[in-house]
């Protein structure tokens, strides 16, 4: 096959248009931080959300890259450079979130309970001991977080360097042995394991320690599916953009069919871990996991069944098909809601536990305490854990098993009736609570004063708001200037791999399938 046009030039429009983007997300951002409660809670839960979001999207992309490799998967040699071009991102993720880290250790943000600085949960003798929390500081504390964050990541984007140096130079310098195809393949062999057992330790210390109580042994696997379908949407969107330039003609409807094939499979695969998640934490009724779930199903309904529409059930029905698979415009848009539905599902996961920590920050800076009354509507803050210190949480209980296993004094019989409490409460409603105004109040368009307890409406924590989709097209264009940038400055094509032609030539056998399928249907 004749390869023309396969150096891809980076117009001035296209950085127009991008800069432009950004300018919209800085102008966003600024919005977000002026209209803010006194945390600037909404602020920094979005930087969060989108570093990690467009992080882990580069990530995936490195590891599916890689996994292929190792496989020696030839389908997909054609698009190997676009994976390449989007790994690059962890960099510009580096310094993203080292601005989250350096919150943690300036306590800039109140992201995560466990780093409050107004309270020692950790210490026996302090007034808000918690033993939950204390149980995990070895993993919750400072020091381990920027290990986890800063560390792990910039291994990653160590492997990631040199394995695109070894790719650029294998178009000019391999051998004919294939020395760098083969060292190619040794740095991809290794970074599975290395990304594959660090990413979970990631992921807790990033996002489930926002809700420090709960725990999900599935959480890791779950948003980590999640943001690899963020990632083949995109590389979707960017192939189909680059065909629409002129780029990437050797690309055809089987290679785009096989990207169709994983976007379908994967958002199988992710429902299958929502509800196993789900369910599980349904069935075993422990009030630590339930109140994650009766939280958010309570309280963010649109955000929980909105999660399940877009990222379920469109793609399912969409993409059923083989024909579906295989129409540029289909897949683009399949692809588009796919890219925007696992956004949303990590603002699900990020916002609610975030909100409540605010809340508990505003409590504590007042002189409060943990009172069960922000436990109950807070996934964070079970009653489980608030039990340990009988004399203050039992007076605010009225549910009779509390209060009879409070008169026991016992740990363990105080944690079953907590447990029985949260699961035979039909939702972790408001009733009682008047207005939820003890640590603040919202005024209904998510300028909070206090953190605000999440009972009622509040833009940008309830559902993304024009001011978080504006950051999210930011952060997306600043994904795509640094793609350009990258892209440019080499072959779309890697011209020397041995898995080349057989990628030029792929046929998935679909076409037949489907000719097949319509002289059938003629027939009848």
């Amino acid at each position: 096959m004749n390869l023309t046009n396969t150096q891809f030039v980076f117009e001035g429009k296209t950085k127009r248009v991008l800069f432009g983007g950004m300018a919209l997300g800085v102008l966003c951002l600024l919005l977000t931080f002026i209209n803010d409660d006194e945390y600037h809670t909404r602020f920094w839960t979005n930087i969060l959300h989108n570093s990690v979001y467009f992080t882990g999207i580069a990530f995936l992309a490195m590891f599916f890259m890689c996994a292929q490799i190792t496989a020696f998967a030839g389908w997909n040699t054609v698009i190997r450079r676009v994976y390449e071009a989007m790994g690059g991102f962890m960099g510009v993720g580096l310094i993203l979130m080292a601005i989250i880290t350096l919150g943690v250790w300036g306590h800039f943000h109140h992201l995560y309970h466990w780093n409050d600085p107004n309270v020692n949960v950790t210490d026996p003798a302090a007034p808000h001991y918690d033993r939950i929390i204390a149980g995990k500081k070895g993993f919750l504390n400072p020091v381990f977080y920027t290990i986890a964050v800063m560390g792990f990541l910039g291994l990653w984007y160590f492997w990631y360097r040199n394995v695109r140096k070894l790719s650029i130079a294998q178009d000019t310098e391999e051998t004919a042995s294939l020395d760098y195809y083969k060292k190619i393949r040794r740095w991809s062999a290794s970074f599975l394991p290395i990304g594959g057992f660090l990413s979970p330790v990631f992921i807790w210390l990033v996002m489930m320690s926002i809700d420090p109580h709960w725990y999900s042994t599935m959480f890791a696997w779950y948003s980590t599916a999640s943001v690899w379908l963020g990632s083949i949407a995109l590389t979707i969107l960017l192939i189909i953009f680059l065909k629409s330039r002129g780029y990437m003609e050797y690309v055809g409807p089987d290679h785009l069919h096989d990207m169709g094939k994983f976007m379908f499979g994967i958002s199988v695969f992710w429902t299958y871990l929502w509800f196993d998640q789900f369910m599980l934490i349904w069935y075993a009724n422990n009030g630590e996991e339930t109140i994650y779930f009766n939280e958010r199903m309570t309280h963010y309904p649109v955000l929980f069944w909105g999660n399940l529409l877009m990222n379920f059930v469109a793609p399912f029905f969409i993409l059923m098909r083989n024909d579906t698979k295989r129409k540029l415009g289909t897949m683009f848009f399949v692809a588009l809601i796919v890219f925007f539905g696992h956004w949303w599902d990590y603002f699900y996961m990020i916002k609610p536990g975030a909100r409540i920590a605010a809340f508990e920050a505003k409590e504590l800076a007042e002189g409060g305490h943990h009172s069960s009354k922000s436990h109950e509507a807070a996934p964070i803050s079970d009653a489980t854990a608030r039990h340990d210190d009988a004399s203050h949480d039992d007076a605010h209980h009225e549910d009779a098993a509390v209060s009879h296993a409070a008169a026991d004094q016992s740990d363990n019989a105080a944690s079953e009736s907590a447990e029985t409490a949260v699961a035979a409460a039909p939702a972790p409603s408001p009733a009682g609570h008047a207005d939820h105004g003890g640590g603040g109040h919202d005024d209904g368009h998510g300028h909070g004063t206090g953190g605000g307890e999440p009972s009622g409406f509040r833009l940008g924590f309830t559902i993304p708001g024009l001011e978080d989709i504006g950051t999210m097209i930011g952060f997306l264009s600043l994904f795509l200037f640094f793609f350009f940038r990258q892209l440019e400055r080499v072959s779309l094509v890697p011209h020397k791999d041995p898995f080349l032609e057989e990628s030029l030539h792929h046929e998935t056998g679909a076409l037949i399938e489907t000719e097949l399928e319509a002289k059938g249907h003629a027939h009848h």
